[in-house]
């Protein structure tokens, strides 16, 4: 994925005090939040899934599909793209992706609220996580949590 492409990339541009034009700076960036975007609705509903809920994975997994042909259209490839290269990105993008990403996330937008309450709203859902796990906070200060496991219950 992209993500580490860019990772990769920094430190060599560091190494060797390379400066990235800016517009592939903003194309860096694009794509990254491209990644996380369809790392993180993979992660949570294959969480869905291992619950009991395969709905939420099968629509999420259309969605990345769509993710993953940006991709495709900038690289030729869907996964090991190779486009964040050290000094900048291989090409510039192709005309009409910044439109058809932008559409993309318009619609992106509403299908995940219906994916959060397809999985939140479920009562299997909220059987198998609600009260699971919880720790006091002078708990998690003592064992040594961090990260997500500090920020509280949600209510």
């Amino acid at each position: 994925m992209m993500a580490q492409e860019h990772a990769h990339s920094s430190a060599v541009e560091r190494l060797l005090n390379c400066e990235v034009p800016l517009r592939a700076q903003y194309i860096r960036v694009l794509f990254r939040e491209i990644t996380r975007i369809s790392n993180h609705s993979l992660a949570l509903t294959t969480h869905a899934m291992d619950v009991g809920a395969s709905t939420p994975f099968l629509w999420a997994f259309e969605e990345r599909e769509k993710l993953l042909e940006f991709y495709e259209r900038v690289s030729g490839a869907r996964m090991h793209a190779s486009f964040i290269r050290p000094g900048g990105v291989a090409q510039d993008l192709p005309l009409g992706l910044c439109r058809d990403i932008d559409s993309s996330t318009q619609q992106f937008a509403s299908r995940i609220d219906e994916l959060e309450e397809m999985s939140t709203g479920n009562r299997i859902w909220k059987q198998r996580l609600v009260d699971i796990g919880t720790v006091t906070a002078q708990q998690a200060k003592d064992w040594g949590f961090s990260g997500v496991m500090l920020r509280g219950r949600a209510t």
